[in-house]
């Protein structure tokens, strides 16, 4: 009997053993997962953080952009390194200040100021235009032919659609569907929903920019001589020899300064619409850019004013670009 009980007492202090240890793996995984979560969620704070902090560094980046235009001139274009720059007077030597990495608490900053009326107007652009910027782009010619009849449908105010193009039955079917705008682009970006636009042909690639380098909904459709780029000058019918004849005589302060030829392509020399793209930057934490188009307009007896005409913060397609 004593043996019995013996064998029954180490019974159970086995199990209890087992017990014990059962219950301590437990107390051990709920405390790693606690542990776990709390981590997350710390390193989702400082995220979040400096996200917030890389935004307002952007914001300050724009609003140093928007002082930079806010006083009056006389003229702006391209700088030798292809900055644009604004002229005071017409004796004046232009210099672009620093707009690169500049320091603020413990982020940075960087801006870039660009002529929006130096960009082609998508809303005005001929079906020839198209076909000529696309393949300044390298875009291969059976997407282009998409491209160009996708664009012409989208603007216009039916659903027939054109031999490559797309109306709202082809849109409908997309995973998520949507139907054609029918009417004009609203902004540069909308060209993400027209078929065959890629984010790789709108954004472009580190080694050559894409369509939102190039295409604006913004100003009268004049393109201005004195910023706008080789590209959009030859997409605009000038061979390269004319483009290098029209730029040679930079910056015009008067339109009549300029030959015919040029003036038929590029009639204007000062610009009211411009293009603000603004990054901040937390070292190793976070960064945020925005794209910004303001219009400067004169202001009698006073220093123009600046308004903002859209705003948006840029994706992370474009960001990597």
């Amino acid at each position: 009997m004593a043996g019995r009980a013996g064998a029954v007492g180490r019974d159970e202090r086995g199990l209890a053993l087992v017990i014990v240890l059962l219950v301590l793996s437990l107390l051990l995984a709920i405390a790693g997962e606690f542990a776990l979560a709390m981590r997350l969620e710390g390193t989702t704070t400082l995220n979040f953080r400096a996200a917030v902090a890389a935004g307002y560094l952007a914001e300050a980046a724009y609003q140093r952009a928007v002082a930079e235009l806010a006083p009056e001139t006389v003229a702006h274009h391209l700088d030798e390194t292809g900055l644009l720059v604004f002229r005071r007077s017409r004796t004046e030597a232009a210099k672009a200040p620093n707009r690169r990495d500049i320091a603020l608490g413990p982020g940075r900053f960087s801006y870039r100021i660009t002529d929006e009326e130096a960009r082609l107007n998508l809303n005005r652009m001929s079906p020839e235009q198209l076909h000529r910027l696309l393949t300044e782009l390298g875009v291969e010619r059976e997407a282009r032919d998409v491209i160009v009849d996708s664009i012409q449908d989208w603007r216009d105010p039916n659903e027939e659609y054109r031999l490559n193009g797309a109306e709202s039955d082809y849109y409908l079917g997309l995973p998520v569907p949507y139907r054609s705008k029918n009417a004009d682009f609203d902004s540069v970006e909308e060209l993400l929903q027209v078929r065959g636009v890629t984010p790789r042909i709108f954004y472009g690639t580190p080694e050559k920019p894409g369509l939102v380098e190039y295409l604006t909904v913004a100003g009268s459709g004049r393109v201005n001589l004195n910023t706008t780029s080789d590209l959009v000058l030859r997409t605009l019918g000038l061979a390269q020899a004319e483009v290098d004849l029209c730029k040679a005589g930079r910056p015009y302060f008067n339109p009549n300064d300029m030959s015919q030829r040029c003036r038929q392509v590029a009639p204007q020399v000062t610009s009211s619409s411009f293009r603000i793209e603004a990054t901040g930057e937390v070292p190793g934490q976070g960064r945020r850019t925005l794209r910004a188009v303001v219009q400067r307009q004169s202001a009698p007896g006073g220093a123009p004013r600046v308004t903002l005409r859209s705003w948006q913060w840029t994706h992370d397609e474009e960001t990597a670009r």
